[in-house]
C-alpha cells in the first residue's frame, strides 16, 4: 500500500513530554547508539518493490540524520506548531526509517522527545515496545506490560467466527462514499484527553475495559456528528476496525507488523450512553477471548501476503471504508536521564479513503486520544471535542 501510494504518510510515533532540564543532543545520540545492537527496529528496514521487499540491515545508521533537535520559542503554542509539523515531516529516506527529535525552549524546566517511525517497521505493539526499551524505567519488563498473546487451543468455531468477521468487514457499507464529499486524504489532526479513572470506572461497573469506554464515547461522538453532518450514518451502526496485537513475548523486538483487526459495529444508533457502552462491551467480548485471539494469530500466520494485501486494498475503496481504532495502556513510568515523562501523546496514520483513524493511550492517569480525520468531511474535525463530551456523560442517564 505504501509503495502503491508513495505520497501517503505512514508515520507513527509518540511525543514524550518530560519534566526536567533539556539534555544535550550528544548525550541523546549516545543513548540511542548504545541501544542499536539491542533494538532490531532501529537497524532494519524493508528494501525492494512491493510484496517482493525483503529485510535489510544497517547496523550503524546515521544518528546525526536521525537524532536531531529543535529550539522552540517560549510558549505552548510554539510547541503545538512543532508537534503538528512533525506529524508530516519526512522521515529519513535511506536506511531504517525512524528518527528522534529533542524539542526544548517552549517552557522552563521542560522538554519533549518525539520518536517517529514508518509503519512498515513499527506496528502499534512495536512502537510501544521501542519506546519502553529506550525510555522505560524497567526495560526488561516492558513486554509483560503490553498485552501478550496467550496460546490456548482454538476451536473450529473460533476460526469460523474470526473468518466471518474479517470477510464481512470487506462488505460495502456505503457510509463514506458520498460523491459530493469525496475523501481526498488531506488530514486534520488533534488530540483530546480525559482522566483515565473516568473511563475505567465507567466501564468496570459493567464488566468492561477502558478500551470499551473509549469506543463507547466514540460511538456517542459519531452519533452527534452524524445528526448534523453525516446523514448516511444517522440512526445506524458505524463500522470500525479495532486493532489487535498478535505478538508473543519472544517476538516483542521483531521489526514489521504482527497484528490484525477485529471488525466492530459501533452502536451509534443506541439512544443512551449506557446502551452504547453495554453494546460495545458485548461486541468486544469475542476479540478479547484468548481462544479467538489464538485463532486470529493462526489465520494471520497462514494467510499469504498477497491475500492480506488484497483484503487491505478492498478496505481502502470508498464504499467499504471504515474507521480505524487502537488503544494501549502504559503502566510503566517512562523517563530519560531521570527526567520523568509526565504526559504522552501518540499519533498514527490515516489509510487511503478512510474517514478517520483514532489511537488512544492511557498513561500517568490520563487517556489521550489522537484523531486524524479527512478534511473533506464537514465538521469531522470536531470529533475530539465530541469524544471528550461523550466520555464525560454518566452512563446512568436514561
Amino acid at each position: 500500500m505504501a509503495q502503491a501510494r508513495p505520497w501517503l504518510s505512514l508515520t507513527v510515533g509518540a511525543f514524550l513530554h518530560c519534566e526536567g532540564p533539556a539534555p544535550r543532543l550528544a548525550d541523546l545520540r549516545a543513548h540511542i547508539a548504545a541501544n542499536l545492537a539491542r533494538q532490531p527496529r532501529l537497524t532494519h528496514y524493508l528494501k525492494g518493490p512491493g510484496l517482493r521487499a525483503r529485510w535489510a540491515r544497517d547496523p550503524d545508521p546515521d544518528l546525526e540524520q536521525r537524532v536531531r533537535e529543535r529550539q522552540i520559542e517560549l510558549g505552548e503554542s510554539h510547541l503545538d506548531a512543532a508537534l503538528q509539523d512533525l506529524l508530516t515531516h519526512p522521515l529519513p529516506d535511506n536506511g531504517p526509517p525512524w528518527d528522534l527529535w529533542l524539542l526544548h525552549g517552549h517552557a522552563p524546566g521542560r522538554f519533549t522527545l518525539c520518536y517517529r517511525a514508518h509503519h512498515t517497521t513499527h506496528d502499534g505493539g512495536g512502537l510501544f515496545d521501542t519506546v519502553y526499551k529506550l525510555f522505560g524505567t524497567s526495560p526488561a519488563d516492558a513486554t509483560a506490560r503490553t498485552t501478550a498473546v496467550p496460546a490456548p487451543r482454538a476451536e473450529l468455531g473460533d476460526y469460523a467466527r474470526t473468518l466471518t468477521g474479517m470477510l464481512g468487514s470487506a462488505a460495502a457499507n456505503n457510509l463514506w462514499n458520498d460523491p459530493d464529499r469525496p475523501l481526498r486524504g488531506a488530514r486534520v489532526s488533534a488530540w483530546a484527553q480525559v482522566p483515565t479513572d473516568v473511563l475505567r470506572t465507567t466501564a468496570a461497573a459493567r464488566g468492561g475495559s477502558t478500551n470499551d469506554a473509549v469506543l463507547a464515547a466514540l460511538a456517542g461522538a459519531l452519533r452527534t456528528w452524524s445528526a448534523e453532518h453525516g446523514p448516511r450514518g444517522a440512526g445506524r451502526p458505524v463500522s470500525v476496525a479495532m486493532m489487535v496485537n498478535l505478538r508473543r513475548t519472544a517476538e516483542s523486538g521483531l521489526p514489521g507488523n504482527l497484528f490484525t483487526f477485529a471488525p466492530l459495529a459501533l452502536p451509534c444508533h443506541r439512544p443512551t450512553p449506557a446502551d452504547r457502552l453495554e453494546a460495545v462491551i458485548a461486541a468486544t467480548r469475542g476479540p478479547k477471548n484468548a481462544a479467538r485471539r489464538a485463532a486470529m494469530r493462526t489465520i494471520t500466520d497462514h494467510t499469504p501476503a498477497r491475500v492480506f494485501h488484497t483484503l487491505a486494498a478492498r478496505l481502502t475503496t470508498p464504499s467499504r471504508a471504515i474507521i480505524d481504532t487502537s488503544y494501549v495502556a502504559i503502566n510503566q513510568p517512562l523517563q530519560y536521564q531521570g527526567a520523568p515523562v509526565t504526559h504522552l501523546q501518540v499519533f498514527t496514520w490515516l489509510p487511503h479513503s478512510h474517514p478517520a483513524s483514532i489511537v488512544a493511550c492511557s498513561y500517568n492517569g490520563t487517556t489521550s486520544a489522537y484523531f486524524v480525520t479527512d478534511q473533506a468531511l464537514p465538521g469531522l474535525h470536531q470529533l475530539p471535542a465530541l469524544w471528550e463530551q461523550a466520555a464525560a456523560q454518566p452512563t446512568s442517564a436514561q
